[in-house]
């Protein structure tokens, strides 16, 4: 994919916030995947996702954050490697790991 070629699918959450150098877009699926409760009841209530596309390059990345701290937490490339990660945040909150 060019620079200047769009990724409509990945975009297609919504535009969230914009700087100079990176566009934020809504990922509502991934989002709602954190904070849906799973078998074992727990849920990720301060996860918000993100796709972030590079101006300068076109290239785009995932991004965790956490509501409370404002920080990303976690980077990827990959839905998968998204989807796994949330996961074991929810293991991990499961046994008061974290």
């Amino acid at each position: 994919m060019k620079a200047t070629e769009r990724n409509k699918y990945l975009e297609a959450d919504g535009l969230y916030w914009e700087s100079d150098t990176h566009e934020w877009f809504h990922d509502k699926s991934s989002t709602i995947y954190a904070q849906n409760e799973n078998n074992n009841g727990i849920s990720l209530k301060n996860i918000l996702c993100f796709v972030v596309r590079e101006k300068e390059t076109g290239k785009y990345d995932r991004v965790i954050m956490d509501s409370k701290t404002n920080a990303i937490i976690y980077s990827s490339k990959s839905l998968e490697d998204i989807g796994v990660y949330i996961d074991k945040l929810k293991v991990m909150k499961h046994f008061k790991i974290i």
